[in-house]
């Protein structure tokens, strides 16, 4: 839309030389100024003048507390826009200020600055950043199937050990039931054996009881004493197996160990110094604790 000032139909001049598209503007009068008027217009002293930019015309707010007077000042401590009078009576008095055109421009540099950083520089770290979030994700199942693996990895080395060993015992207890059996297939030779030698010995003396043969009788020699003891009852102590109490830490550490999490937030995503932002003035001298809602 093309600006009235620069209209053919109707261009705005300066309301003391109709100069046309005077630059100067004043606030306070509402007074369209070309460069020569505007000296002229700030020589009346009997009146405040403030001059800004044409552009800039009906910009300056009017202050709140005293409606005749506009904010031509910048609180600096505040940053607020106040009026004259405000900044003699009130509490800006001790304030740092400055002039609300100059502050303006300040402002409109450390825009620019803030922008361009922004724009070139902030903004594109952090699309990079939410970019790289679905890879950190991925990373992170990634990461824990690895240690699942390698944990099932390890269960089943352990298992293997222990089905080993167990192995190997059985083993063990079969040839201690070979051994036992042999012993038994022994003791049974020798009863076997001994017990003919016996049945023979019975037949005998019923023959010399039968007979009328002095020398016979006269020369026989007892062995009952020999069959009386029992000398092939073995002695048996047979094994037991006696399980030991299972403790799960030193199951843990045969397993191994699980390094804890642990994430570090780069420098400036929290607060690096700690800061005040209210002082409550309470009764109490001594707080324990803050509850807030």
């Amino acid at each position: 839309m093309e600006d009235p000032m620069y209209s053919l139909q109707d261009v705005i001049r300066c309301d003391l030389c109709e100069t046309p598209v005077p630059p100067k503007h004043c606030e306070l009068y509402h007074v369209h100024l070309c460069e020569t008027c505007v000296e002229k217009h700030l020589s009346d002293k009997s009146k405040d003048h403030y001059i800004v930019p044409f552009k800039l015309r009906g910009s300056i707010h009017k202050c709140p507390y005293h409606s005749t007077k506009l904010c031509i000042l910048l609180c600096k401590e505040c940053n607020v826009s106040i009026c004259k009078i405000c900044s003699s009576f009130s509490e800006h008095v001790q304030h740092k200020k400055e002039d609300i055109l100059k502050a303006m421009t300040e402002k409109e540099e450390l825009i620019r600055k803030d922008l361009q950083e922004l724009d070139e520089s902030i903004y594109p770290k952090y699309q990079e950043a939410a970019t790289n979030i679905p890879v950190q994700r991925a990373d992170v199942n990634k990461h824990s199937q690895k240690l699942t693996t390698a944990l099932d990895k390890q269960g089943e080395a352990l298992h293997t050990e222990i089905d080993t060993i167990i192995q190997g015992m059985k083993l063990d207890i079969d040839d201690m039931d070979a051994q036992h059996i042999a012993a038994i297939d022994r003791q049974e030779v020798e009863i076997n054996k001994t017990s003919t030698e016996i049945k023979k010995v019975i037949l005998d003396l019923k023959r010399l009881l039968d007979t009328s043969d002095v020398c016979l009788v006269s020369e026989y020699t007892s062995r009952t004493e020999e069959f009386r003891s029992f000398p092939f009852q073995i002695q048996v102590t047979l094994p037991t197996f006696t399980p030991q109490e299972i403790n799960r830490g030193q199951i843990r550490q045969q397993i191994g160990f699980l390094s804890e999490l642990v994430i570090t937030y780069p420098v400036g995503t929290l607060l690096d110094e700690p800061r005040i932002l209210t002082d409550i003035q309470t009764e109490y001298k001594y707080l324990h604790c803050v509850v807030s809602e």
